[in-house]
């Protein structure tokens, strides 16, 4: 991403998502996950949890690049919808 379009996405993270966390239904499914990695990680020795850890931030990570990604995307078909009108 070049600067300015990081500092966009970062102000849509920062300003324009507030409303994402006051979502009862993302709460709710973040409670979900919440509870489920809880009841998992009673089952699991020092080592198996460390495993899960890295599971989880990997996932995070993946999920980061591929919401990076959609907003370039999206940014890029504004522009080609501004550019035909």
């Amino acid at each position: 991403m070049d600067d300015l379009t990081l500092c966009l996405y970062e102000f849509l993270l920062e300003r324009r998502m507030g409303y994402l966390w006051k979502d009862e239904e993302y709460r709710a499914c973040n409670l979900k996950v919440r509870l489920q990695e809880e009841r998992m990680e009673s089952h699991l020795n020092e080592e198996q949890r460390k495993e899960l850890d890295l599971l989880l931030d990997h996932i995070a990570e993946r999920s980061s690049l591929e919401k990076s990604h959609l907003f370039q995307t999206a940014l890029g078909l504004a522009r080609e919808l501004r550019l035909r009108v």
